[in-house]
């Protein structure tokens, strides 16, 4: 028997209980989209994460003042290093060729005040680079002059979430705010940037020159942090190894001795979050996969009852001269067709519902391609899995006692 032949017969089978072949391949419909949806979801969270990353900064480089320990999620700082200077800074900006901007950073969350309102906030002390490596641009207003750097000036940048929380609809611009028992003018505002890649509000953020907040606020000689831009992000990996080589020596640190610096590169946040985010949607796909095995048994359920209800007919082909292949192929078929007909329309659905949620909502879904070939290889495998054991049984039915059945 050709296989057009089995084919016809088949697909007037299945279309002679419409009800029960949709039912039969909605466990797929459903697993399918549900793949597909899942996978663009992930896809989706992974590049707001790396537009994130990608936010703080270009060709970034973080050096921490000690060792960095990841507690709840976060990176945190583990115990009190006070070796990193602004004297190492320059050095890294001087002596390495792969580096373009240097700002040596520090802060602390204390309260600021303006009028009758008080708000906790984070003072942070930097250089005029510190924008430009952070990627922070100015809503309004002016950025540090040297002259503010070299002699200390009070004045201050600050963030939305400084400026809703302490002025409100009030403009800030040329304001005094007061830091510690310290006036401060408001130079400029920064447009907003969102959260970081753990969690936190980089708008909630009052930023002063170095040299104020070193003399003024804290009155110490250390940083914690030093943000360093590298030229290119093929350079990364080589400015990270001469940032270190020039620290170890500037710390005197000798071969035997840990670094007492932490090294973080754009590189290495993009790398932790990509296996984080790729862990996360290897989890959602595989529960969404359970549905695709429970409509392959679903295909094995309608196939039992259907090999049972057709005895007879099996019989009747038999006797005519079926053999038992053409029977293995006649309910292979019908396996594989209810397998491509929930497949389909799953696809059809999945693609639907993420393409929708894209251009209407407010998701971040990126459709997959790789997603909609292996559910279209997903839908063959389990008509094949799920209907070989109902057509080896009916292929075995013996034709003179399928016949006498009623």
């Amino acid at each position: 028997m050709n296989l057009f032949s089995s084919l016809g017969i088949a697909s007037r089978a299945l279309f002679a209980h419409k009800t029960r072949t949709f039912l039969a391949s909605l466990g797929i419909l459903i697993g399918i989209a549900s793949v597909i949806i899942m996978v663009a979801i992930g896809k989706g969270s992974q590049q707001e994460v790396m537009d994130v990353i990608a936010g703080m900064g270009e060709n970034l480089i973080t050096i921490n003042a000690g060792e960095m320990k990841r507690r709840g999620g976060r990176l945190r700082l583990s115990g009190n290093v006070t070796t990193l200077t602004v004297r190492d800074a320059n050095r890294i900006i001087d002596e390495i060729s792969e580096v373009e901007r240097v700002a040596p950073f520090e802060e602390k969350r204390m309260a600021a005040k303006f009028s009758n309102s008080s708000v906790e906030t984070t003072i942070a002390g930097s250089t005029a680079d510190f924008p430009f490596i952070r990627n922070y641009e100015l809503k309004n207003g002016e950025l540090f002059s040297e002259r503010d750097i070299k002699t200390a000036n009070r004045v201050a940048i600050i963030g939305k979430t400084v400026v809703k929380n302490l002025f409100g609809e009030e403009d800030p611009l040329g304001q005094v705010i007061r830091v510690h028992f310290i006036p401060f003018k408001i130079i400029g505002v920064f447009e907003p940037k969102g959260v970081d890649t753990n969690g936190l509000d980089q708008d909630d953020l009052i930023l002063i020159p170095l040299s104020t907040y070193m003399r003024r606020i804290v009155n110490q000689t250390f940083v914690s942090r030093i943000f360093v831009k590298a030229t290119s992000r093929k350079n990364i990996p080589k400015a990270s190894e001469k940032i270190r080589e020039i620290l170890r020596e500037s710390h005197k640190l000798t071969d035997d001795r840990n670094d007492d610096f932490t090294l973080i590169s754009q590189l290495d946040i993009e790398d932790l979050k990509k296996e984080t985010t790729e862990m996360f949607t290897k989890l959602i796909v595989g529960v969404a996969g359970i549905s695709l095995l429970v409509g392959g048994i679903g295909i094995l359920a309608v196939m039992l009852i259907s090999v049972k209800e057709r005895t007879r007919e099996i019989g009747i082909r038999r006797a005519v001269g079926a053999t038992r292949r053409d029977i293995i192929h006649q309910f292979l078929y019908e396996s594989l067709i209810i397998g491509f007909l929930g497949g389909g329309l799953g696809i059809v659905l999945g693609v639907s519902l993420t393409l929708g949620l894209t251009y209407w909502g407010q998701w971040t879904l990126i459709l997959d391609r790789n997603s909609i070939w292996m559910a279209s290889w997903s839908c063959a495998g389990i008509g094949v899995i799920f209907g070989v054991f109902p057509a080896i049984k009916a292929s075995k039915l013996d034709p003179l006692e399928a016949l006498t059945t009623e």
